[in-house]
């Protein structure tokens, strides 16, 4: 992942170098010791929530792409698609951390369901108001 995001220049060179037997090593030895440095420092119940959100991130991230790929816009509203998935990530990332952290309290599964609707409302808008792609 690192060495095709620089290969399209959204990282910085360095993680697109390859060495002589094909991996691209200066990219897995900083990443590696990034986490090494999160993991000595950092408590495990704060790992936990940080991998959590980062698969809920790559995940929402991957679909949102597969999206614009195969939706776009209505005419009357060009920029309608990215305020909708963006409305859901966010939606979406406050379903998971109040499922993650409040249903303990009453307020919490009312926020949590509150959220994990509104995120079913975004994509049934998505569906219905933007076309599927021509491409």
């Amino acid at each position: 992942l690192q060495y095709a995001c620089a290969k399209d220049g959204l990282l910085p060179p360095m993680f697109g170098e390859i060495d002589e037997t094909g991996n691209p090593r200066k990219g897995a030895l900083f990443a590696g010791v990034l986490m090494t440095i999160f993991a000595t420092f950092i408590p495990f119940e704060y790992l936990d929530d940080f991998v959590s959100a980062g698969i809920l991130i790559a995940f929402s991230t991957t679909n949102c792409s597969l999206v614009i790929m195969r939706r776009e816009s209505p005419q009357s509203d060009p920029s309608l698609l990215a305020k909708l998935l963006a409305g859901y990530n966010l939606s979406s990332f406050l379903t998971c951390i109040t499922i993650s952290h409040g249903l303990h309290l009453f307020i919490g599964w009312l926020f949590a369901v509150l959220f994990g609707i509104l995120c079913i409302v975004l994509v049934v808008k998505i569906s219905r108001q933007c076309p599927p792609s021509s491409t």
